[in-house]
């Protein structure tokens, strides 16, 4: 019986010219002999068979002699030859970090420059940012000249968007020393670097970025809104960066400054404090009631009893005939202040004539007897406040807790 290895090469190739992908796959894989004999017939039925799909399942699984060969089957035409739409060879392989083939394929990507006018190099660099692949960025902007990127495009900031969003510092880094794009341009989404810096959440890799913008030039002043941006976040240290760099933020409207400042910041009282010091309360305690109210908040929610004394003083909470100003202030402060856990608040504002038992839809007491606070609870019953747990929304269970709370409050006052 005759054995495999003793066929004749003749016969072997023969077979294999009969063969699909699949099966000539399965053949070269028998043995050395058999590899030696039929895998340059495999690459030729790949060429004349699915060619793109071929060189971009290389440039996916790294496969650098795979695609050598095929470049040498096919010729460079193979790379214009896609898979699916916007996905270049040059492009997957730069967003699997394989840095030899972005290599390999960048004469051709060069060549054709001018046809793409240096979108193609644009999204195989935003593509190696996710990952972090840093050598294939270092790559590509080593390249840069030779694409022919426009200068004029709109959203030529898009990668380096993307590594400053990424918090990527050493791939950011290389944009800048690589001068890649002027720093005032925008993402797709109209933010420029510096104001994606901004609106990060405050960590030391975030300002360490936001200082490397700046010091590289980036422009404080094109973006008016960029300290409402780091207020927003509460991103405090990009914040002072930009005070110290002499942001002038007159430019903001004050209304958006004080709209920001009666925003809770229960863990940042630091920034509520700097956005008073360029609020003018006098001049807001003369308009109206709106923007009254939104001081008040503020003051509350921040901890500025100083100033929640100031308002109160000079703005009462109760009317000429000693009925409580809800049109006025269009919330229950004493619910805010019981809420965020304000005990010096909830005793100033009692002090100048708030009705301890609040709102119908917010009474103070059950909020403090919600969240346990059994002091604040037992101070507003002193001072007469009336609560009923039966009206309250919510399951029977909680409920009755409330009224266990409130029997554990007014047992204790006993």
């Amino acid at each position: 019986m005759t054995m495999l290895p003793e066929i004749p090469n003749e016969i072997l190739l023969e077979v294999s010219l009969h063969l699909d992908y699949t099966g000539l796959n399965a053949f070269t894989r028998v043995s050395r002999h058999f590899y030696a004999l039929s895998n340059r017939v495999l690459y030729r039925t790949i060429a004349k068979d699915s060619p793109g799909k071929a060189i971009a399942w290389a440039a996916e699984k790294g496969k650098e002699t795979s695609a050598r060969k095929l470049l040498q089957m096919c010729g460079s035409k193979i790379l214009d030859d896609l898979v699916f739409e916007g996905r270049e060879p040059i492009v997957i392989a730069a967003s699997n970090g394989h840095t030899r083939l972005v290599e390999l394929f960048l004469p051709h990507c060069i060549q054709h420059a001018t046809e793409k006018e240096g979108d193609l190099f644009k999204r195989a660099l935003t593509e190696a940012i996710p990952e972090e692949h840093i050598e294939v960025v270092k790559l590509l902007l080593e390249h840069k000249a030779n694409f022919n990127t426009n200068s004029q495009d709109r959203h030529a900031a898009i990668p380096l968007c993307k590594a400053v969003e990424m918090e990527h510092v050493l791939i950011v880094r290389l944009f800048l020393e690589h001068n890649y794009c002027k720093l005032d341009t925008y993402d797709m989404y109209g933010m420029t670097p510096l104001a994606l810096a901004a609106t990060a959440k405050a960590s030391p890799t975030n300002l360490e970025i936001a200082e490397l913008l700046v010091e590289a030039g980036a422009d404080l002043h094109i973006d008016h809104q960029l300290l409402l941006r780091a207020a927003k976040s509460d991103n405090l240290p990009v914040m002072k960066l930009f005070l110290a760099n002499n942001l002038n933020w007159r430019r903001l409207g004050w209304f958006d400054v004080l709209c920001e400042f009666s925003r809770p910041k229960p863990k940042n009282h630091e920034m509520g404090a700097l956005l008073l010091s360029w609020i003018d309360v006098d001049r807001i305690l003369n308009f109206s009631n709106v923007q009254r109210c939104y001081l008040l908040r503020g003051a509350i929610t921040n901890r500025l009893d100083d100033l929640l004394e100031k308002i109160l003083d000079e703005w009462p909470v109760l009317n000429k005939d000693h009925q409580a100003e809800r049109k006025a202030i269009h919330f229950c402060p004493l619910s805010l202040a019981v809420c965020y856990g304000r005990p010096r608040a909830v005793k100033l504002l009692l002090e100048h004539g708030a009705d301890p038992s609040g709102d119908d839809d917010c009474p103070p007491v059950q909020f403090a007897l919600e969240k346990g606070k059994d002091a604040m609870a037992r101070l507003l019953f002193d001072k007469g406040a009336t609560f009923d747990p039966e009206k309250c929304h919510g399951s029977s269970e909680y409920r009755q807790l409330l009224k266990l709370r409130m029997a554990r409050v007014q047992r204790v006052a006993c």
